[in-house]
């Protein structure tokens, strides 16, 4: 879906904005940051993409006007004149100063890059960088002085993680731009502030979304309807888990319908699973055709999203990847106790 392979990073500016609510200070840098070592460089890139591991895009958006999103108009300008980022990169930092108004918010470097040769699904394209650094570890330097080694710590960025970060691709400006985007840090609501206010982006309803969309849906239906209200039996409901990731996994496209008769099967589960997705749209916001082009990167998530175990107590896990005719549940009233038989061929 992307390829960065020769991309290269072309400018680089940064500044170091806190927490306005806190009245951290705002630090604007008066010149781009040169460098000249390759190997850095490259570290550098590396450090800014590697945290970008599925194509899951957002475009910039606004309740009235695209063009009243701020981060949107700023990255316009970088990228009509990129001579400019300097410029733009202040305004960028200013806008994200104004934003960060909660205490919780932390004070970090803000890098605003310029990108070139990046691929972006078969698209040659320059890109815009925004991220920022809030964690900082603790590093142990050991060197040698006259034969003998000393020990300093320092303070410093991890390379290996982002805390904030986006992509802004320089394709299809008037849907709002492609862009890839992380936030690992805050996950509370009064601090989703990355991704929610400053940068105002909302998932591409793309054939990942779509995927990704009903994937999580099938999951949340069976714990909160069918395993909820017992429904359906525990080993029916992982055949429904089982059948729905080898649907997602093993097909191209995705029908309703079709989805519905091969892996649902029971009318009055249908029409729960139709109720179901009426209100999870509603509640969450989301539009899930009913039917779509399925994505394989999206589609590999159902390896993780779905588990094929039944805890029986704690005395026993019982894994179930397919064969539910070879399994039947029934109850000794003798014992007191449910139990589960299973019948197979051959004994590994």
């Amino acid at each position: 879906m992307f390829d960065f392979t020769e991309a290269k990073i072309a400018a680089m500016a940064i500044h170091r904005v806190g927490s306005a609510a806190r009245e951290d200070e705002l630090v604007l840098s008066n010149d781009l940051v040169q460098i000249s070592d390759p190997d850095l460089l490259d570290l550098l890139k590396n450090f800014f993409i590697s945290p970008f591991k599925q194509p899951e895009f957002y475009s910039f958006s606004h309740s009235t006007d695209l063009e009243m999103n701020k981060t949107f108009n700023f990255s316009s300008s970088i990228f009509s004149a990129p001579d400019n980022l300097l410029e733009q990169s202040a305004n960028i930092a200013n806008y994200l100063y104004d934003c960060s108004n909660h205490p919780n918010i932390k004070d970090g470097e803000l890098y605003v890059i310029f990108m070139s040769n990046c691929v972006i699904e078969g698209e040659l394209v320059d890109a815009i960088g925004l991220f920022k650094s809030e964690t900082k570890d603790t590093f142990i330097k050991v060197y040698e002085n006259h034969s003998k080694f000393e020990v300093e710590r320092h303070s410093g960025i991890n390379i290996k993680k982002v805390d904030k970060g986006c992509l802004i691709f320089n394709t299809e400006r008037d849907f709002g731009y492609k862009i890839i985007a992380i936030d690992n840090t805050n996950k509370t609501d009064e601090a989703r502030f990355w991704k929610e206010t400053f940068l105002n982006i909302k998932p591409r309803e793309d054939d990942f979304y779509q995927t990704s969309g009903y994937i999580n849906l099938c999951k949340d239906f069976v714990k909160d309807v069918l395993k909820d209200e017992n429904t359906v039996d525990r080993s029916e409901q992982i055949d429904i888990l089982n059948k729905t990731r080898d649907y997602f996994t093993k097909n191209d496209a995705f029908n309703q319908d079709e989805f519905e008769d091969e892996i649902i099967r029971k009318p009055e589960v249908v029409e729960q699973f139709r109720e179901y997705k009426d209100n999870y749209q509603a509640e969450l916001g989301c539009n899930l055709k009913d039917s779509f082009t399925i994505s394989v990167d999206a589609a590999k998530q159902a390896k993780k999203a779905f588990k094929s175990v039944i805890k029986l107590d704690k005395n026993f896990h019982l894994y179930i990847h397919g064969g539910r005719d070879r399994v039947d549940k029934g109850f000794d009233h003798e014992k007191g106790l449910s139990y589960y038989t299973l019948f197979f061929d051959a004994e590994d």
